[in-house]
């Protein structure tokens, strides 16, 4: 019996239990994300990232908005919580 506790105790100190298990797919964060935008964006990027000890996609979009002159661009960073799929933050720039 004594075996099998310490058994049960090595495999479950053997399996990740890491935040970001139970996260969201970088489709999805996208998807999220992208509800927020106001424009079409010409490029994208989304990074898995950890902000106090909490699992992230920021997602980045860049692009013109509608009727904006030639050389001008918007960049949007969306962070979106990689558990829940809750937008965190919207940063414009």
């Amino acid at each position: 019996m004594v075996y099998g506790v310490w058994a049960l105790l090595l495999l479950a100190m053997a399996c990740p239990a890491g935040p970001l298990e139970s996260q969201i797919g970088r489709e999805q964060a996208i998807e999220i994300a992208r509800q927020e935008l106001s424009f079409e964006p010409d490029s994208m990027e989304a990074v898995l990232s950890e902000s106090r000890e909490r699992p992230l996609w920021r997602v980045t979009f860049r692009g013109r908005l509608p009727g904006q002159p030639p050389g001008l661009f918007e960049t949007v960073i969306i962070e979106v919580d990689a558990r829940s799929g809750d937008v965190v933050s919207i940063s414009r720039t």
